[in-house]
């Protein structure tokens, strides 16, 4: 069985993961060899009633299947139980889906219409890529729990994409040159206003999502349609996964924490899933020799659910829930201060979103509310901030005719911010009882924003799409426009050409217009993106090139000292290369992305314009796996990249009046962190016990060969040496086994 088919065939199963922002790696079921079995047969005719042969006709869930004979005449068995999705695909007829319940005795009985007449859909587009069930899939959900070192979370998945340098080790999306904060999180059409854990410069960060809460990514890295507003680089819209087709409990135990998920398949339309899990990593501290760099070894408690309900074949609602909290103290060992940061964190995200189709027009519609609570304690630091995002949104799609197709949208967003503490004067000094700057405000404010676009495919491989956008944020009090336009064109079967122009805005944090740190004039941010790009693919192999060229203007960004500062510049261009493929002699299946990039932004200290923070020269991603027997996966990874910049201490003064050495730095960005390369291992083994169940043991190794990474530099306490601070990603082993329970 390939690779690529037992990744989809597991569909049927899922594996409850838990939820932690450490090392994790674990594997989905699979079919297992030995189970009972049913036949599944019947026929496909057209209207009229002929037979239509060489149909493909199989389990959506399973990909078994068969193809149908002269007479339209198909049959296989399958081991599935249940409810399951029977699909009937042709070329020149409509594709046909339909719920069935296994085992089954009668024959199903298929008709099929005739297509009508259309181009060639071309779904290749500057700057994307499409991860999941969705189209154009180039990353699944078990592609994340099998990337060795991406510790099962979505988002370090995606850092194995090109156009995302090497910067630190979170799970945060720096792409092309951009802050992290320019990339916008979409969960079902509704923003995440806290898509990242530990989202903070003292701890690693890590995304809010298990994978086998998606059904898939859309991860845009420019150029990016305009249906998405307020976002300067990047958009990542996840989508949750749908109703189970069976009823079945999941539990799992590792070194870090335990969970359980149940799903109920209710009936053939309706159904739904919850998790819940406990993460403390204590334990796996210890046995990896750090519990002595925390006070509060990371620990957390999650909850959600999803529940969906298809009320006719075109029509479907969503719902999905999450609640999530983060407690953490780290021990810190700054020259100003020797103590422990510590960092108390909740989140919530609910979103209701649904689509239906009437004819040749298409509705999706989403509402949504977001929230989140931090609290940060270090020193003479204090901030606590309170965020809610309510928003909605709709898009209609209408197919005007041959090659030619509309679409529209609108959207709403309603922001608050409450934002209180203190932070010192000066950074070098944070001890207790230093001279700090308290604030505190409620910011509120809206957004609203309208989009249109046409989509012309005037020939078989020719295609352009053109639109524009305009938001007003209360916050900046001004009306944005953002035109943009992409094209497709192939000129060869597997060959693509790809271009993309544009415009894009977006609105600083509210944190920024707070009046004591901050500037309440501030305008949007925006950035002009120009990308054009070359693919090759036939089915069995893709090799991806682009280039891009991005410049900013009116950039927002915070001081050493925590002063908002306006008015800042920047470009950063590159070349992304990303090949994917399986090497069948060796039995491998692996992928490989190198980004180059030259990025230059203001530098909001000195003002003067400066390396990016986020320019990794070279960043090189290898991910291979490979499945020894039918149920033990290996897999490997290697990253690489060069150091990003930092600003150096040149020396310092003392000042007698507090006691401390306040530091003089140097130009701004001009040395770098030593070149960064990690060696991360996992593998799996899969065992069914009784009938229906599937135990999986799982194993990784991050950091093999326990390179000694830096992260940053540790002064002394007058800044005359320093220290290599080291990654806190060492060689680290995790382990643990999960089991699958049907009811």
């Amino acid at each position: 069985m390939t690779s690529a088919r037992r990744a989809e065939a597991v569909k049927v199963k899922r594996v409850a993961l838990p939820t932690v922002w450490v090392w994790v790696f674990a594997l989905a079921p699979v079919g297992l060899a030995g189970q009972e079995s049913s036949r599944v047969r019947g026929s496909v005719r057209e209207p009229a009633g002929g037979a239509i042969g060489g149909a493909n006709v199989f389990l959506l869930e399973t990909l078994e299947g068969a193809l149908t004979d002269s007479a339209g005449v198909f049959g296989f068995r399958s081991a599935a139980d249940g409810p399951v999705t029977l699909v009937v695909q042709r070329f020149g007829y409509l594709e046909v889906r339909r719920t069935i319940q296994l085992p089954r005795a009668a024959p199903v009985s298929i008709v099929m219409e005739l297509a009508p007449v259309a181009l060639e859909p071309i779904r290749v587009e500057a700057g994307s890529y499409r991860l999941g069930s969705l189209p154009d899939v180039t990353l699944s959900d078990l592609d994340v729990v099998h990337t060795p070192g991406a510790a099962a979370d979505p988002f370090r998945a995606i850092q194995t994409f090109p156009g995302l340098p090497n910067v630190g080790e979170g799970a945060g999306l720096f792409v092309r040159g951009g802050d992290i904060s320019e990339t916008r999180v979409m969960l079902d059409g509704a923003t995440v206003v806290s898509p990242f854990r530990l989202d903070t410069d003292r701890t690693v960060s890590f995304g809010r999502f298990d994978p086998f809460q998606l059904q898939g990514t859309h991860f845009s890295a420019g150029g990016f349609g305009v249906e998405y507003g307020d976002a300067l680089s990047a958009v990542a819209d996840l989508r949750s996964v749908g109703r189970p087709t069976r009823s079945e409990l999941n539990v799992g135990a590792s070194v870090a924490g335990v969970s359980g998920r149940a799903a109920l398949g209710a009936s053939e339309s309706s159904g739904g899933w919850v998790t819940a899990s406990r993460s403390d990593t204590d334990l796996l501290m210890r046995l990896n020799g750090r519990r002595s760099e925390f006070d509060r070894v990371p620990e957390s408690t999650d909850l959600s659910g999803s529940a969906e309900w298809s009320y006719r074949d075109s029509g479907n609602m969503k719902a999905f829930g999450l609640y999530q909290t983060d407690r953490v103290g780290v021990l810190i060992d700054d020259p100003g201060h020797s103590g422990t940061y510590r960092a108390d964190a909740r989140a919530d995200l609910i979103a209701v979103s649904g689509f239906d189709v009437f004819g040749t027009l298409g509705v999706a519609w989403s509402v949504a509310t977001s929230g989140s609570r931090k609290e940060e304690d270090f020193g003479a630091l204090r901030f606590d901030r309170e965020d809610r995002l309510t928003q909605s949104r709709a898009k209609i799609d209408v197919h005007v005719g041959r090659g030619i197709a509309l679409a529209g949208g609108a959207e709403f967003e309603g922001r608050s911010a409450d934002i209180a503490g203190s932070v010192p004067a000066g950074s070098h000094d944070n001890a207790p009882g230093a001279p700090t700057t308290v604030f505190g405000s409620r910011q509120t404010g809206s957004r609203w924003g309208g989009f249109g676009e046409i989509e012309l495919q005037p020939w078989n491989g020719l295609r352009f799409v053109v639109g524009a956008r305009a938001d007003r944020s209360s916050f900046t009090d001004r009306v944005t426009a953002d035109p943009r336009v992409s094209v497709s064109w192939r000129p060869a079967a597997n060959l693509t050409l790809t271009g993309a122009w544009g415009v894009f805005h977006q609105v600083p944090d509210p944190l920024f217009f707070e009046p004591t740190l901050g500037d309440p004039s501030l305008p949007a941010m925006s950035a002009r993106h120009l990308i054009g790009g070359i693919a090759y693919d036939d089915g069995e192999f893709l090799v991806r090139v682009e280039a891009y060229r991005k410049r900013y203007s009116s950039l927002a960004s915070q001081t050493r000292d925590h002063v908002a500062r306006g008015g800042g510049t920047g470009e950063a261009a590159g070349i992304d290369v990303f090949l994917k493929g399986d090497v069948p002699f060796l039995g491998l299946t692996g992928r490989a992305a190198y980004s180059f990039i030259d990025a230059e932004r203001t530098d909001p200290d000195s003002g003067e314009l400066a390396p990016s923070p986020f320019d990794a020269t070279h960043t090189l991603n290898i991910v291979l796996t490979r499945g020894l027997t039918e149920w033990i996966e290996v897999g490997a990874a290697w990253r690489a990249a060069t150091g990003v910049p930092f600003t150096p201490i040149d020396r310092a003064v003392f000042q007698p009046s507090r006691g401390v050495w306040e530091p003089v730095y140097g130009a701004p960005m001009s040395e770098r962190l030593p070149n960064y390369a990690r060696f991360d291992l996992s593998a799996s083994l899969l065992q069914s016990f009784w009938r229906d169940n599937l135990t999986v043991f799982y194993v990784s190794v991050m950091n093999v060969f326990d390179r000694r990474n830096v992260s940053e530099y540790r002064h002394n306490h007058d800044y005359t040496g320093r220290t290599p601070l080291r990654s806190p990603f060492n060689r680290t082993i995790y382990f643990g086994v999960t089991t699958t329970l049907p009811f």
